[in-house]
């Protein structure tokens, strides 16, 4: 309540007080008989100003949650600042565990609904809303939100101490991190919201991409009970068949004379679009029918397979290209990974952001860190394991063990069908840390195991054409998925019905690009006339 309401409420308990008080002596007045007239009772106390949701927020430190099992270790006011309005930001750790989460509840405006976000990476920190994967209605229409730290604490940027992930090896940690984290929040997070705001969020929606996707995926297959819609994107949900993938790629351009300089990769991007750029009606410099670019890299073969100049790939940079887009498979099918799209291969957000080594990183890359610290702490728990001997087929056992606990792949998702739940799955075609091939695998595992109507009714997945990890490259990257999944749950609208569209944004949050956002496994093609640049001039076909 803000002062001028306090200052009315106190007024009208004043003046009821006078009424009371004058009354009783308006029928003492007029008694009969003798005597003295009683005196009159006294005035009611004026009820205090209730305590506004600002001055509340610090009040809340120091108390417990879950019959005790979970403390508020915080509980401070961060002032409003674009796009952010205020918010009262609470931090809270179970007892004996190093997991806590993170609630961002908005002091005035809020919607009455939660929006649960996923991390990223080997976690280590709570997610920051303010990233571009997430939506920006989690601020314009003011969500409470929740986040963790996937179990434990990592006190610095992402190094090579974080890549070691060296949490991993113990066992209670590992559970939280691989599937346990946001289930085990969930409720004390629902609590601390009813004990700030009085009552509990009438929806729960969740959201993230990549680590966090694949948290999107655990709920949605083994938690479909937590929310009621579930955006996921660029889901890392075959997580060992992409470790595996890693690996392979990195083992490959770890040699350096397998690798692309930016000469060649240039050669190989102008080679990919010439020959698949204009396959969605438009040559615009993106992909936009990834399925149907079978570029064959021998085409750009040396003369003899030798290393001549940057004009040619030799032998060994042909067979990177073909490691980096071919499948792999352990011997005995139980893990795989498609491969990744062409696309982008001479740009930063594509294939130059997790494939190729770099100096910072001493020689290696982001797919390569990642995986080293998979192999060393998740599977053979040894710091000075040579990854680049790893053979995958020597390690079965213990990758269905690992599997067991983190692996978010199961199509089965007649249980989040049963309850009415929702599920956006979201990826960029030029994705290489997440394969938007392996994104659509999935789904089209979930539309076989459901059935075309149960998995229309639950389940929608939408591909970004020449976008990379969650967001950016050179195709229009920017959609507000959790808008549409409140509009779909509270309304019945599926997102595929919204005429939504990706944009791109230039520096001032003007669109200079937009698209059509269309159902996979729809593309927008361009209509032959109008605006390249206008989502109007487009339309979703097969």
């Amino acid at each position: 309540m803000n002062k001028a309401a306090s200052r009315r409420a106190t007024g009208g308990s004043v003046r009821q007080a006078f009424a009371t008080a004058a009354a009783v002596a308006l029928l003492a007045g007029c008694g009969g008989g003798g005597g003295h007239a009683p005196a009159p009772a006294p005035a009611p106390a004026p009820a205090p100003p209730p305590v506004s949701l600002s001055d509340k927020c610090p009040t809340l430190k120091g108390g417990t949650l879950a019959a005790g099992a979970v403390v508020i270790e915080d509980a401070r006011l961060v002032p409003a600042q674009a796009p952010q309005p205020e918010y009262c930001v609470l931090s809270a750790r179970f007892d004996n565990s190093t997991l806590r989460f993170e609630a961002k509840l908005p002091t005035e405006g809020w919607n009455g609904k939660l929006a649960f976000l996923g991390g990223g990476g080997f976690d280590g920190q709570f997610p920051k809303a303010t990233d571009l994967q997430f939506s920006p209605s989690i601020f314009s229409e003011r969500y409470a939100t929740i986040g963790t730290n996937g179990g434990y604490d990592y006190g610095g940027p992402p190094d090579a101490g974080y890549f070691a992930a060296r949490f991993a090896l113990d066992d209670a940690k590992l559970l939280d991190f691989t599937q346990q984290s946001e289930h085990k929040s969930l409720p004390p997070g629902k609590e601390l919201i009813s004990r700030f705001f009085g009552t509990g969020p009438s929806h729960s929606y969740f959201e993230g991409c990549s680590m966090g996707g694949h948290d999107a995926l655990m709920e949605a297959q083994r938690f479909p009970e937590d929310f009621d819609g579930i955006v996921a994107r660029a889901p890392a949900g075959n997580i060992m068949g992409l470790f595996i993938q890693f690996n392979r790629i990195s083992k490959q351009v770890r040699t350096p004379a397998n690798t692309l300089n930016a000469a060649k990769q240039k050669l190989l991007a102008d080679a990919v679009l010439a020959q698949c750029d204009g396959q969605d009606g438009l040559v615009d410099g993106i992909v936009s029918k990834p399925g149907a670019c079978t570029f064959d890299a021998t085409a750009l073969r040396c003369p003899a397979g030798a290393d001549t100049g940057d004009s040619c790939l030799s032998d060994a940079q042909v067979a990177t290209v073909n490691t980096i887009t071919s499948p792999v498979a352990t011997s005995g099918g139980e893990w795989s990974h498609p491969g990744y799209n062409f696309g982008l291969e001479d740009q930063p957000k594509g294939w130059g952001e997790y494939i190729w080594p770099v100096a910072a990183l001493g020689g290696n890359s982001i797919q390569g860190m990642f995986s080293d610290g998979f192999l060393r702490s998740f599977i053979t728990r040894d710091a000075a394991y040579d990854t680049l001997a790893w053979n995958p087929d020597q390690w079965l056992p213990r990758l269905a063990q690992v599997g067991a606990l983190f692996s978010a792949n199961d199509p089965d998702l007649s249980r989040l069908n049963a309850r009415g739940a929702k599920l956006i799955l979201w990826n960029g075609t030029n994705d290489t840390s997440v394969s938007a091939k392996d994104t659509a695998r999935y789904y089209d595992s979930v539309r076989s195991t459901l059935g075309a109507a149960r998995t229309d009714d639950s389940v929608e997945l939408f591909l970004a054409p020449g976008v990379g990890h969650c967001y950016g490259g050179a195709g229009p990257d920017r959609v507000d998925l959790l808008k549409a999944m409140a509009t779909w749950v509270e309304k019945g609208v599926p997102a595929s019905s919204q005429n939504l569209q990706h944009r791109k944004l230039d520096a001032s949050g003007a669109t200079t690009m937009a698209r059509p956002m269309c159902k996979y496994p729809s593309y927008a093609r361009y209509k032959g006339n109008g605006d390249v640049n206008a989502a109007q001039s487009y339309e979703c076909v097969n």
